[in-house]
């Protein structure tokens, strides 16, 4: 017979339920994130900054200036006659002299358009020449309040309008109706400004004069009421080799970048195989977001994936169970995400829908699925199985578990439960399957809403959560004859909602979360990152984020060493973060970083030795293999890390890779090289299989 948690564990689940209920649906009255994007220098070989426009305004057809205006609009009439067009003007000066720019990207948010059957309108960017406007007085007549633009017969009654005073067009694009980011390729115009300053007169958007009459694009402006829709100035560069991070406070602290935009919440993300994050939230389509050019690129689902379980196949794609229906109710639905073809497949729904399950990628490369609530808002005590092609329930492994178990493979190839209640449980997958006991943790209280991380081989780390919320940590090594949790040192701040990372070093990062009791009071909101040691178990307090990251917040490892901190809000009336912020951890400020050259096989066997080639052999001190992240709701449902076997040979290290699967389940890995500073090689992703 299935068996279930006592009543006090079933009383916390429905309290637990009732506190979810309007914190994980759509929140359409809350306001979005209050912070711009500014520029900020990121502690990365190749780096990305993000520019507000020192002013901006649009021309119409009258002596009327609009440089205060919250939009900024273009205009068609009357037949094929251009009546208005854009000027802006961007800083540079945030860019170290000497950097290669190499690439530059415009953003303008689309709020408004004709209500035509023509589904686009041409838009083209061009440099500004002969004259330097001045924003704040330009207007259609005139380049300073005063003095006119270059005559020409472009525009309706002949205003100048600009048009004698312009390039030829720099990017193209046909802008459909959709609201949100549209972008144009500036690079070369950039180029030309930071070689010689003295020519950056701004630059030009264009209306378009092919359509007829009342045809219009509008975009938000420097005024808009909301920071995150504003325009702004995306571009990448790389600083010169006299440019180097100082020794001092950043190889202690680390360093945060700027906070750029998102079109969504993140409050699911995912490392993809080659090396993009896919993400989603309550609103808006899934993204895939490119952390080398910092765009975003729309992947519409299949269905509404909110508050699903997700993770990586053996074969490299998204699992992802269940979704969204409303309130605590959920979809049955199968859904998989194929990086390479940028695509959503379909697959045979599960026998009852979930809302808030865990999925586990077990050792022969199936998934499991585990709690969550149904169609119906009932909880679900049926463990199902996804064997690549159909579900199998376990049909004698019945029990009741908190919404998101802390789930992770042992090294006997059980499943154990970590958590959120005291409580730790095995689920022998053998058969229909089978619970048991396991070891209770120290700590009083339910780590509700803590992050647990599977940091070496059968070692977890499980740290904070709780109402009130708790500076402690704990940790358990499944390795041992008789598993016993044990305290390890405490963080400096209590946290709830934060997130743990698992780095390259096989340290941990947590970021975010808030200390206050409740559910999720942004006035305990903590912003100092905090650095668990796997050797000493202390903790060390890092650089403080910008942005409040709370409830529905997410962190993800990316190759690069960085970690993306992004998310918080779309449901439970928080504030909708539609921003991201990069953390540069102190290792990438303490020399020079391990190099990888040479090719390097993507897809790789259990207990393969690997040629690294690399210049720095004899530097590197451990090797290790990290999973790539899925995560939501403070939990990384993937990662896991895997210190590997390595050997110098001539040019380069033989690397031996795990032999077992329960250490390492396959799926996606990265590996990295780490020096006797402590500092990461950019990472390379292998399909361990």
């Amino acid at each position: 017979m299935p068996t279930f948690k006592p009543s006090q564990a079933l009383l916390a689940l429905a309290l637990s339920i009732a506190l979810i209920v309007g914190s994980c649906q759509d929140q359409p009255s809350v306001t979005e994130a209050p912070h711009a994007p500014h520029a900020a220098v990121m502690a990365a070989p190749l780096q990305t900054t993000a520019i507000s426009p020192t002013g901006d305004t649009y021309l119409n057809i009258n002596a009327t200036n609009n440089a205060t205006a919250a939009t900024l609009n273009l205009y068609t009439w009357p037949d094929a006659r251009s009546a208005n067009a854009i000027v802006m003007k961007f800083d540079l000066a945030s860019i170290p002299a000497g950097s290669t720019v190499s690439s530059a990207t415009l953003h303008l948010n689309l709020t408004g358009s004709d209500a035509s059957a023509d589904p686009t309108y041409t838009v083209t960017v061009h440099r500004i020449v002969n004259k330097n406007p001045v924003v704040s007085s330009a207007t259609g007549y005139t380049y300073d309040g005063s003095n006119s633009w270059t005559p020409n017969s472009c525009c309706y009654n002949n205003i100048p309008l600009a048009q004698a005073d312009i390039g030829a067009a720099v990017d193209t694009k046909n802008v459909d109706k959709a609201p949100g980011f549209k972008e144009w390729d500036v690079t070369s115009l950039v180029q030309g400004w930071f070689s010689n300053p003295a020519a950056n007169f701004g630059l030009l958007v264009n209306s378009d004069p092919s359509k007829a009459r009342d045809r219009y694009r509008t975009f938000s402006s420097s005024d808009d009421s909301t920071p995150s829709r504003r325009p702004y100035l995306r571009v990448v560069y790389t600083p010169p080799d006299t440019v180097a991070p100082p020794p001092g406070l950043e190889a202690r602290v680390g360093r945060w970048s700027s906070v750029f935009p998102a079109p969504i919440v993140q409050l699911h993300v995912h490392l993809l195989r080659d090396g993009t994050v896919l993400s989603w939230g309550l609103q808006g389509d899934p993204q895939v977001w490119d952390p080398a050019t910092g765009t975003f690129t729309p992947v519409p689902s299949p269905s509404l994936l909110f508050c699903a379980g997700h993770t990586f196949l053996a074969d490299g794609r998204l699992l992802v169970a269940g979704g969204h229906i409303s309130g605590v109710r959920g979809l049955p639905n199968t859904n998989l995400f194929d990086a390479a073809t940028r695509s959503w497949q379909v697959a045979p729904p599960m026998a009852r829908g979930r809302w808030y399950p865990t999925n586990t990628t077990l050792p022969d490369g199936e998934v499991l699925s585990v709690a969550g609530t149904d169609e119906n808002s009932t909880a679900v005590p049926i463990p199902e199985i996804w064997d690549g092609t159909r579900w199998r329930q376990l049909t004698t492994a019945g029990m009741v578990l908190e919404y998101y178990p802390r789930n992770f493979v042992a090294p006997d190839g059980r499943v154990f439960y970590a958590g959120e209640e005291p409580p730790s449980r095995w689920l022998d997958l053998t058969g229909t399957g089978r619970w048991s006991n396991g070891p209770s943790r120290n700590e009083p209280g339910w780590r509700s809403y803590g992050s647990a991380v599977m940091y070496a081989p059968g070692k977890i780390l499980y740290a904070g959560g709780g109402d009130p919320p708790t500076k402690t940590a704990e940790v358990i090594d499944l390795n041992d004859a008789s598993p016993a949790w044990r305290y390890t040192g405490a963080m400096a701040y209590a946290r709830r909602h934060m997130n743990a990372t698992i780095l390259p070093t096989g340290d941990v990062l947590v970021t975010g979360g808030t200390s206050a009791p409740g559910f999720s009071e942004a006035v305990g909101a903590v912003h100092a990152a905090e650095l668990w040691s796997a050797t000493t178990g202390t903790w060390t307090t890092l650089a403080s984020n910008a942005v409040i990251r709370i409830y529905h917040s997410t962190s993800l490892l990316l190759p690069d060493g960085r970690v993306l901190h992004t998310g918080s809000g779309d449901g439970n009336n928080q504030p909708r973060e539609l921003s991201y912020e990069l953390y540069s951890p102190p290792y990438l400020f303490r020399g020079a970083r391990p190099s990888l050259t040479g090719f390097t096989p993507t897809v790789v066997g259990y207990g393969q030795t690997v040629r690294v080639d690399t210049p720095d052999g004899a530097s590197v001190t451990q090797v290790t293999f990290v999973h790539t992240g899925s995560v939501t709701h403070a939990f990384d449902q993937a990662a896991r890390l895997v210190p590997l076997a390595f050997s110098p040979v001539s040019g380069g290290l033989s690397v031996t890779l795990p032999a077992s699967r329960t250490a390492a389940p396959p799926g996606p890995y990265m590996l990295f090289l780490v020096n006797g500073n402590g500092v990461p090689s950019i990472g390379r992703i292998m399909l361990l299989q």
